[in-house]
């Protein structure tokens, strides 16, 4: 997890983690995107939207310097930002984040993430260890990636069979 210039806090566009190559995944850990990004609330509106844009995704974990999640920053939040303040330019990112997210813990079964995306109509969950730091970002993009690879993988099972 990273602090500071935008430019070096970026998430890399990587996949969920390879745990089960079988396509067998049962908790959180088994596909969330381990490298998040991590702003401080400190960051600059224009900051948050060049690196959402230029990183291709499209939340933001905002954090303390100790790794403690303050909030998150979603493409949405941009948007409704852009339509209703006149002065977005002198916003920072900890004036438009949403705070005191819904979050999720590694070992946090994936049905019970899914459901909570679901109840709460969101695309992501910031994933907390166990001392309450982010270590990493479940986003509705890593659970398509499981699911189409659990559907390859019946589809190949149901081919040779």
């Amino acid at each position: 997890m990273n602090h500071g210039n935008p430019e070096s806090t970026a998430r890399e566009a990587s996949m969920p983690s390879e745990n089960d190559t079988r396509g067998r995944y049962k908790c959180v850990a088994d596909v969330m995107t381990r490298k998040t990004v991590t702003l401080s609330p400190h960051h600059g509106f224009a900051e948050a939207v060049s690196l959402m844009a230029d990183r291709h995704f499209r939340h933001v974990v905002v954090a303390d310097t100790g790794g403690q999640i303050l909030g998150v920053i979603s493409d949405r939040d941009i948007l409704r930002t852009l339509a209703r303040t006149s002065n977005w330019q002198t916003k920072d990112v900890g004036q438009i984040m949403t705070r005191d997210p819904i979050t999720v813990k590694c070992e946090t079964p994936i049905s019970v993430a899914v459901a909570k995306m679901v109840a709460k109509r969101i695309n992501c969950l910031p994933v907390l260890d166990d001392e309450g730091k982010v270590c990493g970002i479940l986003t509705s993009t890593d659970l398509l990636k499981a699911y189409q690879k659990l559907l390859e993988s019946l589809e190949n099972n149901r081919a040779t069979l």
